[in-house]
């Protein structure tokens, strides 16, 4: 059977999967030295979230910041942080829930400000 953790939430927020682990990693370290261990679901999924973060979670708020600029919703951000898309055909599949059409020379724009914090 599964162990339950006592957990309280606080806020509700959309994150990457960097700012996820951002946060998942300080909630095992805060954990791991109650307790001595950790269960294995948190492990498992740390190491998930470490394996398909495509941008460094130190670096996650910084670009967060820079594509909140563009008036993306939440949910658009979040894709383009996971995803990271090398072209302009790649980002406007992610921009499908937009309401507003993003123009080609801002989207040119997004592209190139997000390369710097993709992985390769």
């Amino acid at each position: 059977m599964a162990e339950e953790l006592d957990v309280e939430i606080v806020e509700a927020k959309l994150l990457s999967n960097a700012e996820a682990w951002k946060l998942l990693k300080k909630a095992i370290d805060k954990v791991m030295e109650r307790e001595g261990s950790i269960p294995m679901l948190l492990s498992k999924t740390l190491d998930y979230l470490s394996k398909f973060s495509k941008i460094d979670p130190e670096s996650a708020s910084a670009l967060r910041e820079i594509l909140e600029k563009y008036d993306l919703k939440q949910e658009t951000i979040v894709m383009i942080m996971n995803i990271c898309p090398k072209t302009i055909d790649e980002l406007r599949t992610l921009l499908e829930l937009e309401e507003q059409v993003i123009e080609t020379e801002t989207a040119q724009e997004i592209i190139e400000s997000i390369k710097p914090y993709c992985k390769e």
